[in-house]
Formats: C-alpha cells, sequence, structure tokens
C-alpha cells in the first residue's frame, strides 16, 4: 500500500482526498494493469480518509485475506479495486480478481472487470453518504456479476508471508 492523494469527481466535492492505493513492483496497480493491458484502468482501493461507500475498509481488507466478502461476486472472487466516485460497486463494475493460495503463493487470477449484468447495479445507499455494511446475498440468489478478465489472461503472484503480513499491517494501521 502507498499512500496517494487522488482527485476525484464525487458527489463529495471535486478536490484531493488522501487515499491508501495498491502497489505493485513498485506502480499503482491501476497503472500496472493499463500498462499490462494497453486499456485504461481507473480502479483504486476503497481506502480513502473520511469517506466510506458500502463496502468499508475492513471489509475490503478481510476479502483479501480469503474471508467473508461483502460483494456478492461469484465464489472464489474478490474484488481489488472500485470506482473512484462511488467506492463500491454501486456504479456496476468492479476491478476483480480469482483469488488462490498455491503452496507458497498467493495468486491473483483471471483479473479483470466485473459488471452487473441484470439491467442498472443496486443502489444500496448514496455514495456520498456514510453507509452501515451490506451484508452478502445468500447463496444462490446472488446479484448476477459476470467476470470479464483481461484477454490475454493476467494474473499476479505474491509470497504468502508478505501478502498476509501486508494486509495484517494494513488491518492494524486501521483498527480493523
Amino acid at each position: 500500500f502507498v499512500d496517494l492523494p487522488v482527485e476525484r469527481k464525487s458527489a463529495w466535492g471535486p478536490g484531493e482526498y488522501a487515499s491508501r492505493q495498491l502497489e505493485v513492483n513498485g506502480m499503482l496497480l491501476a497503472d500496472y494493469l493499463s500498462a499490462v493491458t494497453g486499456q485504461p484502468v481507473e480502479q483504486s482501493t476503497p481506502l480513502v480518509q473520511g469517506h466510506v461507500g458500502t463496502i468499508t475498509p475492513a471489509a475490503y481488507l478481510r476479502a483479501l485475506l480469503g474471508g467473508p466478502r461483502d460483494d456478492a461476486l461469484t465464489e472464489g472472487r474478490v474484488a481489488i479495486g472500485y470506482c473512484d466516485a462511488c467506492l463500491d460497486g454501486t456504479c456496476g463494475v468492479l476491478l476483480a480478481a480469482t483469488l488462490g493460495v498455491v503452496g507458497d503463493l498467493v495468486t491473483w487470477f483471471d483479473i479483470g472487470f466485473e459488471r452487473f449484468d441484470e439491467g442498472e447495479a443496486p443502489k444500496l445507499t448514496p455514495f456520498w453518504k456514510k453507509s452501515q455494511p451490506v451484508e452478502p446475498a445468500p447463496g444462490p440468489a446472488a446479484p448476477p456479476w459476470q467476470p470479464q478478465p483481461f484477454d490475454p489472461p493476467v494474473a499476479l503472484w505474491f509470497n504468502r508471508d508478505d501478502y498476509l503480513e501486508t494486509l495484517q499491517a494494513e488491518r492494524r494501521r486501521l483498527g480493523a
């Protein structure tokens, strides 16, 4: 994670807001994915000081650790990036990956966008108001989020111990 003021054009008003962004190989995740895929990737984490969408920072980190998810994606998929304006999936687009563990490695594979494929995305609450966490939909009645992995496929591998320590350190920093 790296501290980065980001320019947001949202209901909070224009301006820079303090945020924490994922960094991969010395590059912001969005910039790294844009360079690898040749297409714009403008998603970021929901870790923005003073602003919380429907996905709390604690829920985001818990999902990246393989715990319960607040996003109703298909089994094994986790949201790794959200819309800069709403900080959650209410716009109908998420950056996601399939989370896996292979020996001493944590993998994010089939990285790509998830799109809400049944009309307009659910508006859980106005994104400029602090909201309560949303309970995930039970079982097969989950909303129809459809994975759209990048082509060619993009995957990232992390040393398991480093991955866990990074996420646990971020949880401690947030007091989550």
